[in-house]
């Protein structure tokens, strides 16, 4: 017998009270010799309103981003990959030509961090915020996005409320790596009582996902906030300096948060059609290195399914609530993207319409939970 993976949550990134979300908080500035960079952040939405983006990022100097910490790149990351989507959106016309002073720094900060040069879940969410307070915890009722494209207050209570699911879904996280362990060691008593618990953080993320609902406008997000999400449309942007041929990337998107696909991972969740397979591989790109590993290493080590298969009813039943209660998560995302694409599309643009991310999503979204209800045991 195989000796027993210990899944080390800190190894992957993973805090045992903030699950994805950074720990410590996201810096809040720059060094001084990136006081341009901090400066413009706070009003590109008066710059897009006006048109004048292009103009005034165009005579931005080019930042050295080579010293910086790593919690100064995700910063630098942040604003910079930000920009480009004003750029490349926020003009009469898309310009899919990025100048060199933020092509350089942006493709030299997604090597280093190991994601692509486009804003993304990681950037706009997991390290868009700040707290009011800083002696109490993150929490929706204390915190505050760092960055915005319109300003508005729709678009704060996006990212926000896409963080909290992040942080209410923490403890699922802490408890799915647990249940791993528990699988490993053929303990059932902890596995089924683990489940239990997993299935009821579940439920949490669902309820933490509707709460988008509450201040954020269906028409404001796909007429206002959505445009600057899309990703860069074939045959690409030219990121002008590096010496790379224009790049085709997705936007962001709440696919690329390693919570699902952790949650997938970990119970067995099989994604085999097209439709989810490559889109949802394609995604573990734009997590963190580590975050993605995690998602692997709970792929590899858990034997969560094997265990419920053999039949002990306690676990049957606890397996079997986690796929009723991601099914039920996955259908009421169905619903919120029925609610701010597709009645917004067919209202304002006409029929048919792209994700958040400029991805085909109706399918995806439908195929997903036919997979992960397929996974209940009989």
């Amino acid at each position: 017998m195989s000796t027993p993976q210990t899944i080390d949550l800190a190894a992957f990134g993973v805090s045992r009270t903030r699950g994805f979300v950074p720990d410590p908080d996201p810096l809040g500035a720059l060094p001084d010799a990136f006081r341009a960079l901090d400066d413009v952040a706070p009003i590109i939405p008066a710059l897009v309103m006006n048109r004048e983006v292009r103009r005034f990022l165009a005579a931005l100097p080019e930042p050295d981003v080579a010293a910086l910490s790593d919690a100064e790149a995700e910063r630098a990351m942040l604003i910079l990959s930000a920009l480009t989507m004003a750029h490349v959106w926020g003009g009469p016309e898309p310009d899919f030509t990025l100048p060199r002073n933020l092509a350089v720094p942006l493709v030299a900060l997604a090597q280093r961090l190991g994601r692509p040069p486009i804003v993304m879940h990681a950037t706009l969410v997991l390290n868009n915020w700040r707290r009011l307070d800083p002696a109490q915890p993150p929490a929706l009722d204390n915190l505050d996005t760092q960055f915005t494209f319109t300003g508005s207050f729709d678009e704060k209570w996006f990212y926000l409320a896409t963080l909290n699911v992040e942080l209410v879904g923490a403890p699922a996280i802490v408890t799915l790596a647990d249940a791993v362990q528990a699988s490993q060691q053929a303990d059932d008593a902890a596995l089924a009582g683990g489940l239990e618990r997993l299935a009821a953080g579940i439920q949490a993320m669902s309820a933490a996902l509707l709460r988008l609902t509450e201040r954020c406008d269906p028409y404001v997000f796909y007429n206002r906030i959505r445009p600057y999400l899309a990703g860069w449309p074939a045959p690409g942007v030219t990121y002008a300096g590096t010496g790379h041929p224009p790049q085709v990337f997705a936007g962001g998107s709440a696919a690329q948060s390693s919570l699902l696909q952790s949650i997938d991972a970990g119970l067995g969740i099989v994604h085999a059609h097209a439709a989810t397979r490559d889109f949802l591989h394609a995604m573990l790109q734009y997590m963190p290195p580590r975050h993605r590993a995690f998602v692997a290493a709970l792929q590899e080590a858990s034997g969560i399914r094997a265990r419920a298969l053999q039949g002990a009813p306690a676990v049957r039943d606890a397996y079997n609530a986690c796929i009723a209660a991601t099914d039920e998560f996955r259908r009421k995302h169905i619903g919120l993207a029925s609610h701010y694409i597709v009645k917004q599309a067919v209202t304002h643009v006409g029929p048919g319409t792209v994700g958040t991310g400029g991805t085909d999503f109706v399918e995806f979204l439908r195929e997903s939970r036919i997979e992960t209800a397929r996974a209940k045991l009989k």
